[in-house]
């Protein structure tokens, strides 16, 4: 029986992600004839076409994104294969990659690398930040081993694990009439006064679902992709916005003139925890990991 070889199975799911055989091929660093050729020898040795190719489109046929797919589960069960014998002898022999949302890495990765650095002085540790749904790719594609998000969110295969749930609070400027300091009623707010992250930052959700909007008029068009950014604006009375505590804590308002105020922990609350693959091959070394959190 004919076995491809894995590096056409990685040519494949390169061109499926790319859909294009110029950028496949820088990804995996070879020529793009290169990577042509071992396509086309996987299609002959498979007797099937899994790819329709034109002057200026790629296409995968029907069997062709199957076969990708089940190509992309081969490949991580390969490298976890590898893993598995390099680190059962050390399990801190190979690196670990956790990557870290937005609204959590910058306050937060700093002491957890304090902490690990400590309990773990022999494990190398390699970081990243990026939104929820590229990192919950990365864990798929076997390019992270841990994610640390805001849950819950649809993580399919993925396992997850809350620590701890964390309170928001709605950040103002000292003095300002858009908000009166008791009950606070969003939908009595001016409308285009709530200020939030774009689309794709897991906070803004959590603080919608929180408000509870009836008219949506009330948020502001203008989008930020940092609470910084969202910091300055408040300032500046152009709005008011929902911060989680561990920014306030890190001390964002810090040189500013904006007052926060505790919202109701029933509504407003994003729970912080862990995401991983279900057969990663070192998962009590991620254990180890996780518990290292600070909170």
């Amino acid at each position: 029986m004919f076995l491809p070889p894995i590096r056409q199975l990685q040519y494949l799911v390169a061109l499926q992600q790319h859909l294009h055989f110029g950028n496949a091929a820088r990804t995996l660093h070879v020529t793009q004839s290169t990577l042509s050729t071992g396509i086309r020898e996987l299609e002959k040795s498979l007797g099937v076409q899994l790819v329709e190719r034109t002057n200026k489109s790629v296409c995968f046929t029907e069997l062709g994104l199957r076969i990708a797919d089940r190509s992309h589960n081969i490949i991580i069960q390969s490298e976890e294969l590898v893993t598995e014998a390099k680190a059962y002898t050390n399990p801190l022999a190979i690196p670990v990659k956790i990557g870290g949302i937005h609204t959590i890495a910058p306050y937060i990765m700093g002491h957890y690398a304090l902490a690990l650095n400590t309990s773990l002085p022999q494990l190398q540790i390699y970081f990243r930040e990026d939104t929820t749904a590229n990192l919950v790719l990365e864990l798929q594609q076997n390019k992270l081993d841990l994610a640390l998000l805001a849950l819950p969110f649809a993580a399919g295969s993925l396992a997850t694990q809350v620590l701890f749930r964390e309170p928001l609070y709605l950040a103002y400027r000292k003095g300002s009439k858009l908000v009166s300091r008791e009950n606070i009623d969003f939908d009595e707010l001016p409308d285009e006064s709530l200020l939030l992250l774009d689309d794709g930052h897991c906070l803004r959700d959590h603080a919608l679902a929180g408000c509870r909007l009836k008219n949506h008029k009330k948020i502001h068009t203008f989008g930020a992709n940092s609470l910084q950014m969202l910091v300055q604006m408040v300032n500046n009375d152009i709005g008011v916005t929902i911060l989680p505590q561990m920014a306030i804590d890190a001390g964002i308002l810090v040189d500013t003139q904006i007052q926060s105020k505790l919202l109701p922990k029933d509504r407003f609350h994003r729970d912080i925890g862990f995401a991983w693959r279900r057969t990663h091959p070192r998962l009590n070394l991620l254990e180890d990991i996780m518990l290292n959190l600070p909170h």
